[in-house]
């Protein structure tokens, strides 16, 4: 065979950068390099015409660049797709060679003259030229489409119809089987720069479907199952058309024919080689947002969606429904509410000893726990955690507002938790409170390992504490993965892998439930009004109904305040006569349409130890009581009543207040005028004592009640009653009973006292209790065992599908 000289080589060469700079065959996106130095031999194979063996060594004509197949490294040397299947190649068949650079156009005719074969980026002709043969197919790439995972229309190629919008690769294969075998029209047909760019489009249903190279569907398809899809599955079958890549050489050259098929074979099926070739034509996939699942959820995994964000989960910090629930579910305390609201040991052995005065509490630990890093539970780490959450975070004023405080500075004593020995510790108390193992089963007195969490906040950490679960990932913003805690001394959770996954509004929620079933159980953020559709749709047809509706405790409350300080509000019948007035069965059905309840009493229905105190609607009593203090309908009461008008707890709002405002007018004396006002404002003027009468709800929006107890919905209404909400309520009996309660310990005995507290309530009306409402979740029917405390808390571990 003839060589070239370096000279020659160097000049043609040349000639050739400047050729392929324009060239443009619509096989890949074409690239414009800087022109390399020539050079003679491939990176991988840098080998020397002068210590070559010739029946060993071949020149490979190649053209360049043409990228992904062909390219430059900075050094002047061929890299690609072709140039790792020609290094391969020669390993295979004991072949040394050199890359020439050279055009298409001719490069068969040379074969046997200027070089040995032809590894070209362009499909070889169909029948080769005279004294020309091929290899066997070292290369075949196919195309297909790839659409969403849930796509209906598409279920065939045939399916493709115009007007369906297909996204393909600029200058590919792709954008060539678009228009010969698709048949579409350049206006079906939208061109990206970047595949990557033309799928993210996909997934964000901007386009119907984008053909790509077989190597780059299977890996979409395969990274995103849940997601996307190839039409026709990942097999040969699948491809709407190919390519088949084939070595020319000299037909009277049959060894190295012989020589090059066999390296084929084995290269074929070479997974390294496989996926050397992958890397080239596939783009970086982990590049895409794909969303969440468009084919349900998986079998081992149940998925809960909620509408907001978790951003702290540090049981020091202030409480928050989300935040505690994640809490309840992935730490405990030494004592835990069941979903039935029971009280009972949990970390502790049982329940504690409590002194005569009622401030000292010994309790006895158990033994053999282990927090998630592996450290063994012990009393110096319910010492570490309750005394780190004093200081520590905004959720301290559950631990300060109790624990023994003797210099009076607002924090708690280093000595109010003692460890008497590995598993006993010490709790006192700056004063008596009977619901005090209330408090101590909220987060902030949660054991936590201080080998894991720092002395500070450390609001994104995962380590948990000793829960039904423990925290296996965490994506903020997006997602949190939950697995049963081998370590948990409750009951098994019934279902093992839990996911929490976070969105920004109710309609991505609601569709995730309704269309892709990519949630098992739709927690916060629905309006009511799916809460009421949803179950009786029946969306895959199957004549059942596909969604199921749940309702946990009432915790959360709707009241008016009167200033008792302030005229006509300081007479105890005008408060009355309002009470009588009121029709809280139509407010909850007419205003609501029953999202809310009607409320008799200051303390929820679920609440242990709620009593129904408040008298039902008597408007001929109503104007009695008012006559009796000088108002009738001749001699009207003119009231004015606030109200928040920013929808904070809902966007009803202002009807609530005038049906309020109705319902007292029906009297004939009241005479109501409504006042709007938003939470900025609302709140410093009913902390400055300026409205003598206003609607209010509690707890705050997103919040739950301090702690699972009658007096949690009833004394900060009744104490301190001259600031904060300001209604300047003061009753010595109603002190004597918060105070006999708060001595109390035995839970029968208090109960008793707070059936006590609400009818002097109901006599006194420091508040007016209107409406509550509770905690509401959707689910596919598939799932059961949803679980609501009266904190308004899911118990994940009983969730089961």
């Amino acid at each position: 065979m003839k060589r070239i000289n370096l000279l020659q080589l160097v000049c043609l060469a040349t000639c050739l950068w400047l050729l392929a700079a324009c060239r443009d065959d619509g096989t890949e996106t074409a690239v414009t390099p800087s022109l390399p130095t020539p050079t003679q031999a491939a990176a991988a194979t840098a080998v020397s015409h002068t210590n070559t063996d010739d029946a060993n060594f071949i020149v490979v004509a190649t053209d360049a660049p043409n990228e992904p197949f062909t390219a430059f490294n900075p050094f002047g040397e061929v890299t690609g797709l072709l140039a790792d299947v020609m290094a391969a190649m020669a390993t295979a068949s004991a072949l040394q060679y050199e890359f020439v650079v050279t055009p298409f156009a001719g490069a068969l005719n040379s074969i046997g003259k200027d070089f040995d074969a032809v590894l070209s980026t362009t499909v070889l002709p169909e029948t080769p030229p005279d004294g020309v043969v091929y290899t066997d197919p070292y290369l075949e790439i196919g195309q297909v489409l790839l659409v969403l995972a849930n796509e209906q229309e598409i279920q065939q190629v045939a399916d493709v119809q115009p007007g369906m919008m297909i996204g393909v690769l600029a200058h590919s294969s792709g954008a060539e089987t678009a228009r010969t075998v698709l048949q579409l029209a350049d206006m079906d047909i939208y061109v990206y720069d970047d595949l990557t760019q033309a799928v993210q489009a996909l997934v964000d249903e901007l386009i119907d479907g984008v053909v790509m190279d077989h190597f780059s569907g299977a890996q979409f398809a395969n990274t995103y199952p849940e997601q996307l899809q190839v039409v026709g599955g990942n097999g040969t079958d699948a491809w709407l058309d190919s390519k088949v890549y084939r070595l020319a050489v000299a037909a009277d050259d049959v060894a190295l024919l012989t020589r090059l098929n066999e390296a084929i074979a084995q290269v074929q099926a070479d997974t390294a080689v496989h996926n050397a070739i992958a890397s080239w034509l596939v783009p970086d996939v982990a590049s895409i947002d794909a969303g969440e699942s468009r084919v349900g959820t998986p079998l081992s995994e149940l998925v809960i969606g909620v509408v907001g964000s978790l951003t702290d989960i540090d049981p020091a910090s202030a409480p928050g429904l989300l935040n505690w629930e994640v809490m309840q579910n992935s730490m405990s305390g030494l004592y835990r509410f069941t979903a039935d609201n029971q009280l009972e040991p949990l970390l502790a052995q049982e329940f504690p000893t409590i002194s005569a005065d009622g401030l000292v509490y010994t309790i006895p630990l158990r033994a053999g726990l282990r927090f998630p890093d592996g450290r063994d539970f012990t009393a110096a780490d319910v010492k570490w955690s309750i005394d780190r959450a004093a200081i520590a975070g905004s959720g301290s004023y559950l631990v300060n507002t109790y624990l023994k405080d003797a210099n009076d500075d607002n924090f708690a004593d280093t000595d109010a938790v003692v460890v008497l020995d590995a598993y006993t510790v010490q709790i006192t108390l700056q004063e008596a409170a009977g619901h005090f193992l209330s408090v101590l089963a909220t987060p902030p007195y949660f054991p936590i390992s201080s080998e894991c969490y720092a002395g500070v906040l450390d609001p994104q950490s995962t380590c948990g504490g000793i829960g039904p679960y423990r925290i296996v990932s965490w994506e903020v913003g997006e997602r949190m993965r939950l697995q049963a805690n081998p370590d948990w001394p409750g009951e098994a959770p019934a279902f093992a892998n839990i996911q929490l996954r976070f969105y920004e509004d109710a309609e991505a929620l609601r569709r995730s439930l309704t269309e892709f079933q990519s949630v098992d159980l739709a927690w916060t953020g629905l309006a009511y009004a799916d809460y009421i559709a949803l179950p009786g749709m029946d969306v895959n047809g199957d004549g059942r109904p596909d969604f199921t509706a749940w309702e946990g405790p009432d915790t959360f409350k709707s009241y008016l305040i009167f200033d008792h300080a302030t005229p006509p509000w300081d007479n105890k019948k005008v408060r009355q006569a309002a009470a009588y007035a009121i029709d809280r069965e139509a407010l909850a059905q007419e205003v609501f349409n029953g999202r809310r309840h009607p409320l008799y009493s200051p303390v929820p229905d679920t609440v242990p130890g709620h009593t129904a105190v408040f008298p039902q609607r008597n408007l001929a009593q109503a104007r009695s009581l008012l006559l009796e203090v000088g108002y009738n309908q001749t001699q009207p009461l003119t009231i004015t009543i606030w109200y928040l008008n920013d929808g904070r707890y809902s966007p009803l709002e202002e009807t609530y207040a005038n049906a309020i405002k109705t319902q007292l007018e029906e009297t004939g004396v009241f005479q109501v005028t409504l006042n709007g006002a938003p939470w900025e404002i609302f709140q410093t003027q009913i902390f400055s004592c300026a409205y003598p009468a206003y609607l209010l709800g509690w707890p705050s929006p997103n919040a739950p009640t301090n702690y699972l107890d009658a007096s949690g919905w009833t004394n900060f209404f009744v104490q301190n009653t001259n600031r904060g909400f300001c209604s300047n309520y003061a009753s010595e009996a109603m002190d004597q009973l918060i105070a006999t309660a708060a001595a109390t310990n035995e839970p029968t005995t208090r109960l008793t006292i707070y059936e006590q507290i609400q009818t002097l309530w109901a006599e006194d009306l420091p508040t007016l209790e209107l409406t509550q409402e509770p905690r509401r979740a959707l689910s596919l029917a598939a799932v059961n065992g949803v679980s609501i405390n009266a904190l308004g808390l899911m118990h994940y571990e009983l969730l089961r599908k």
